[in-house]
């Protein structure tokens, strides 16, 4: 275990246990809040960590991940019951991460049979313009003061619930466990995280969140019969509770994977009753860490069954609409903002000195061209067009180590990643080969030499194809698979 890994998980393990005492309604808030939401974006503690400064701290060095997930499935299992539920509607919780296309649900979720969860409120509000300084809010206003902008709101007439509708009081309660909270913080004026003035606040305000949540939760459990529940990650404070509360009342949880296992640090710890997983190399990771492998299911992702849909243009109007030459082969860069733009600069720089081809940014997240776009004749913006839809009529897809060099391969592409070092990084596309590089100009080199050369281009088909055995050994449409592992869930809790 390296030096960062070993202070970020003593870091989380430390929290669990300094503040395992906050409980409200038999639950141990402090499971319920996701530490690393405060840990990732502070630049400052991140470079601490990877210089090793916690290990002088710790209380509870961990020797491995393993030592967290341990300590997580400990709190799940203390608060399942015996009792089973089989009968009631399945409940879907639509987040960001969920990505569910509309389509799937409609053809394999009944209205009769299902709801769908969602943050805001049903009711919009009018808001007069705040003239004054900004305040943080609790989430329980933000929640009711903030109309959805899901795109699942109606789908096959399916009931839609929105948390903030749901009226809870809870104010006392809350203020005896922030109390509690401070009391509890004044005793480590002199730690490293504990002391800081926005650690603090983050933890008062997920105590606040976290409260009204379970007490949301448990109002929506008297309305609405549950037989079980879908969430996209239990790195979300509210799939967490979803997932704790519906276990301890016989209600089984299955939790989607929202991307490729890149990083560890984004899928550790694993709470829900059973991970539906893309394929093979996560059921091997997980049960590394000791989970149980019947609480692992491969099922894929629906929105990976976007692989059978139809082009919704042909190869001739794409490439006119985009300014392509069409005499030239075309592959589509994945980049992620301004992020490494040096690398990908680099690579483009050796394509071009090499080969005339067309290349097409995808900016993640943004959806305005990226900058490179400026800067070379032949590098194009792929304007408002989703990957899917561009998947047919690109030639190969470069990509940093993330989700679409998986669902590139999965359209029946060639993906080559511009690999790099991290915190966390599993070796996901290690199974590549050369089709992996770290240094820019010879990925480049690569993605020439599969053009040019029949013998590389062969090699990467084998190469391909070895991967997605592994890693996604689809034999049918991931929402009938998700549909079938429901139905044997809720039977076999009944």
């Amino acid at each position: 275990m390296d030096t960062f890994l070993k202070n970020y998980w003593s870091i989380y393990r430390d929290f669990l246990h300094d503040f395992e005492s906050l409980i409200y309604k038999k639950y141990e808030i402090v499971y319920f809040c996701h530490l690393p939401a405060y840990i990732l974006p502070n630049l400052d503690l991140m470079k601490a960590l990877q210089k090793g400064f916690y290990t002088q701290y710790a209380k509870r060095e961990v020797s491995s991940s393993k030592d967290i997930q341990d300590k997580f499935s400990m709190f799940t299992t203390k608060h399942k019951t015996n009792a089973a539920k089989s009968e009631g509607k399945v409940a879907i919780h639509v987040d960001k991460l969920l990505r569910f296309p509309k389509l799937s649900i409609n053809q394999q979720f009944s209205p009769s049979e299902t709801i769908l969860l969602t943050n805001g409120s049903n009711r919009t509000i009018s808001r007069r313009p705040i003239k004054k300084k900004k305040r943080a809010r609790p989430l329980d206003q933000m929640v009711l003061n903030t109309k959805p902008k899901n795109k699942l709101t109606k789908i096959n007439q399916i009931p839609l619930y929105y948390f903030g509708d749901i009226k809870v009081d809870v104010e006392t309660q809350v203020k005896q466990v922030q109390q509690q909270a401070r009391e509890l913080l004044a005793n480590y004026k002199d730690h490293p995280l504990y002391s800081r003035t926005t650690f603090q606040k983050w933890l008062l305000q997920n105590i606040r969140s976290v409260i009204i949540y379970m007490e949301m939760t448990e109002q929506l459990l008297k309305k609405v019969n549950i037989s079980c529940f879908v969430v996209s990650t239990t790195h979300s404070f509210i799939s967490r509770i979803l997932s704790v509360i519906g276990l301890s009342k016989g209600i089984p949880s299955i939790c989607m994977q929202h991307g490729i296992i890149s990083s560890e640090l984004g899928y550790i710890p694993k709470i829900a009753t059973v991970d539906a997983l893309y394929g093979q190399f996560e059921k091997d990771w997980y049960q590394k860490l000791g989970i149980k492998k019947d609480s692992l299911e491969i099922i894929g992702h629906p929105r990976f069954d976007q692989v059978y849909s139809q082009p919704i243009l042909n190869r001739l109007s794409f490439y006119q609409s985009l300014g392509l030459n069409k005499n030239q082969k075309t592959i589509m860069i994945v980049v992620r903002g301004n992020e490494d733009i040096e690398q990908w600069r680099k690579l483009i720089q050796t394509l071009n000195n090499k080969q005339k081809l067309n290349i097409l940014i995808k900016n993640y997240p943004s959806k305005q061209p990226h900058m490179l776009t400026k800067e070379f004749t032949n590098v194009f913006s792929t304007q408002n067009y989703g990957i899917y839809d561009m998947f047919p009529y690109v030639d190969a897809v470069i990509a940093y180590s993330s989700t679409v060099g998986l669902e590139a391969m999965l359209s029946n592409k060639t993906a080559f990643i511009l690999n790099k070092d991290f915190p966390g990084s599993t070796g996901y596309y290690q199974m590549l080969g050369e089709l992996m590089q770290y240094d820019p100009c010879q990925l480049a080199e690569k993605v020439i030499e599969y053009f040019s050369q029949p013998h590389f281009k062969q090699y990467a088909d084998k190469k391909r194809n070895q991967f997605l055995r592994y890693t996604y050994p689809s034999t049918q449409k991931s929402i009938d698979r998700l549909n079938k592992l429901i139905h044997q869930l809720i039977a076999k809790e009944g």
